[in-house]
């Protein structure tokens, strides 16, 4: 297809016992624990982020909220994905996205309506889908400690 572009996003963040809570797709889970990051540490929010920075050709949110710059301290992950999307909007629409997140823990099942109804506000699109995964007890992208996910987007030019 002409005009289409994918982008493939990813991130993990290893959890805290210093916070109580976790944000995943812009959706607070209360769960007795939080994720390590420079920012609220949203995986979900951060590989859209980074899928649609891929697909246009324009680096990773790395490159515009750099880890080490105090600006970046304590940013909530919606102020990265708006900037994003405002740096995206004028070429591309979103077509689709495609989420997974990878967790063993907490259970998030329960959370997915709510995350998919938030992410279609934020991105304004209904093309949005998340799947959730355990890591069968692996010790993969972060084993037992870390929350995981990964982002396919498909954009199309305007």
């Amino acid at each position: 297809m002409k005009d289409i572009y994918v982008g493939l996003g990813f991130d993990v963040h290893v959890f805290t016992k210093k916070k109580k809570k976790i944000v995943l797709a812009g959706v607070e889970i209360n769960c007795g624990f939080g994720l390590r990051a420079v920012s609220d540490g949203d995986v979900v929010l951060h590989a859209i982020c980074d899928s649609f920075l891929g697909a246009a050709g324009l680096g990773d949110i790395g490159d515009y909220f750099p880890p080490r710059d105090k600006k970046s301290k304590g940013i909530k992950s919606r102020e990265i994905a708006e900037y994003v999307l405002a740096k995206i909007k004028k070429k591309f629409k979103i077509v689709n996205l495609d989420i997974t997140i990878i967790s063993q823990k907490p259970p998030l099942v329960k959370h997915k309506k709510k995350m998919v109804k938030a992410l279609n506000g934020i991105f304004r699109s209904k093309n949005i889908n998340i799947k959730i995964k355990s890591k069968e007890g692996l010790n993969i992208l972060g084993g037992k400690n870390a929350l995981s996910c990964i982002c396919i987007a498909l954009l199309k030019s305007r």
